[in-house]
């Protein structure tokens, strides 16, 4: 019988962290549906996932419901839970417009603020991507890098200050959704890193100097920058390197 003990780990060679079983279950039917071991549209029992995760129904149950919550698993009255469809290009090119709009808005009121706790989460978060030196197709690769990455672009959207622009882009869960194509993309050999490393370094200068303008040009470069990673070429195409600028 599971718990919610908490248990120590390591991270990628990091510190130790301290996590509970719900944690775990969660990460670990996250990773299948994201390496795509849980195919798209295949249909999730309680039972099933129990003995694959080899743990209780409770922390299954609270980890589907969290999935849904991200977009990750649907719900259906009589049909029970099932993996998500991979989100169509058409609908992560809208995505992207959407977020260019929201978010160059929401620097081009926020950056003149020149919030310190928004300034330093995003070098936070720019140091921590580093980390990750090229985006491979399995989530262990990339976990940190997203997490990094939608945290950075939180931020922005926060600087604004507006509760309701921060509500809606919180719930997008945005950066996950983009990222359910790196299974699908060959890793590439590093290559574009540079490209990236400098796309965020733009944002976060146009931040530190409190210049709304260029910021919110920025982040539709940025943006339009992951648009041609991500959507241009067929499936076993290259995904875009990983990393952030030396800040």
């Amino acid at each position: 019988m599971a718990s919610n003990d908490k248990r120590d780990v390591r991270s990628g060679g990091g510190p130790v962290v301290r996590t509970t079983v719900a944690e775990r279950v969660y990460e670990d039917i996250k990773e299948r549906i994201l390496d795509q071991t849980l195919k798209p549209g295949e249909r999730l029992t309680v039972e099933s996932l129990s003995r694959q995760v080899a743990t209780s129904s409770s922390p299954i149950r609270e980890a589907l419901a969290r999935l849904e919550s991200e977009k990750l698993v649907v719900s259906r009255f009589y049909a029970g839970y099932s993996v998500a469809p991979t989100p169509e290009p058409a609908f992560l090119d809208g995505l992207l417009d959407f977020r260019a709009l929201l978010e160059g808005h929401c620097a081009l009121i926020g950056a003149p603020r020149r919030l310190p706790a928004i300034i330093q989460t995003m070098e936070s978060a720019i140091v921590q991507m580093a980390k990750t030196k090229r985006l491979g197709t399995r989530y262990r690769e990339y976990r940190r890098f997203i997490q990094e990455d939608a945290r950075f672009h939180q931020a922005i959207v926060e600087s604004s200050g507006n509760p309701a622009a921060i509500s809606i882009y919180a719930n997008l869960h945005a950066v996950l959704l983009q990222s359910r194509l790196y299974a699908t993309r060959t890793p590439s050999d590093g290559s574009r890193a540079q490209q990236v490393f400098d796309e965020h370094g733009a944002i976060l200068d146009a931040f530190r100097v409190g210049d709304g303008e260029a910021a919110e040009r920025a982040i539709r470069e940025h943006l339009e920058g992951g648009r041609r990673r991500l959507l241009s070429g067929p499936p076993g195409a290259p995904v875009p390197d990983a990393g952030g600028p030396s800040a």
